[in-house]
């Protein structure tokens, strides 16, 4: 289906890739050209700024280019955590344009709009780094959420707070905040998705998903809380990360753009 609701959401996250690939292309076209740049330059023509500069680059020690790419990995994981954080609010920001009386909208998304704000207000003394808050207006909203209120508004912010998505289940419950429940064998039903794994059924593709993330997650969770040591991470497999996560969002994107349309009163 055409994404709208989520549009911008994906196109920022697509976007996000395109500068990891850049860096990736970087990298190794540096790591290749730098064994043979010394035969190739015309040392007699530069000038001493330049000469100086090709000879500190020439001298350096060999670079391991896993630790570019395990620095990849965890632009790639903040990238899809705000996707699913922008996910979240713009879905919730849709069903408040869509339907302002309280009575109608779904009983899940009024618990967790208590919950989620009542988290949200918490952190005033200890603001987030990673999410500004308005607490006044989080006040305010909540106070139009009551039976009877023909203008309610949902604290969309709110809804992405201590968010945790790095393994299939925490996803998951990710999206239970807004009263969707995830589709895995959906998104194995995704062509793309199965030419990914090459795989034919939708149920194995499925669960190909859940552990190709699974794995994505420990790896992530080692390189970020162990300093990288010891975890290798090469150019392929960079590669396939990238091109998993682009067919992914966008299968993931269209499903949850679905559910939200279902959430919305007719």
């Amino acid at each position: 289906m055409a994404l709208k609701v989520l549009s911008d959401a994906l196109q920022e996250f697509d976007t996000a890739l395109d500068d990891i690939g850049s860096n990736l292309e970087f990298v190794r076209a540096a790591m290749q050209l730098r064994p043979r740049l010394r035969d190739m330059l015309h040392w007699q023509n530069m000038d001493g700024e330049a000469r100086k500069l090709a000879t500190r680059f020439l001298d350096q020690g060999s670079a391991e280019e896993s630790v570019f790419y395990r620095g990849m990995v965890i632009s790639l994981s903040g990238a899809f955590e705000q996707l699913v954080r922008r996910v979240l609010r713009d879905g919730v920001r849709a069903i408040n344009e869509a339907e302002g009386n309280y009575d109608n909208l779904h009983e899940t998304l009024k618990r967790q709009n208590v919950y989620r704000t009542g988290l949200a207000l918490q952190t005033i003394f200890e603001p987030l780094d990673y999410l500004e808050l308005d607490y006044e207006l989080l006040s305010k909203n909540l106070g139009t959420c009551f039976v009877g209120s023909p203008q309610a508004v949902l604290n969309a912010e709110a809804f992405t707070i201590f968010l945790s998505i790095i393994s299939p289940e925490k996803l998951a419950d990710a999206l239970n905040r807004i009263g969707i429940k995830m589709n895995w064998d959906r998104l194995g039903s995704i062509q793309p998705m199965r030419e990914a794994f090459e795989t034919d059924k939708t149920r194995e593709t499925a669960k190909a998903i859940q552990e190709f993330l699974t794995q994505f997650g420990r790896k992530r969770n080692k390189i970020a809380h162990t300093g990288s040591s010891g975890v290798v991470v090469n150019e392929s497999e960079l590669e396939q990360l990238l091109k998993f996560f682009r067919v992914f969002a966008r299968g993931l994107c269209g499903l949850i753009e679905t559910e939200i349309g279902t959430l919305i009163p007719k």
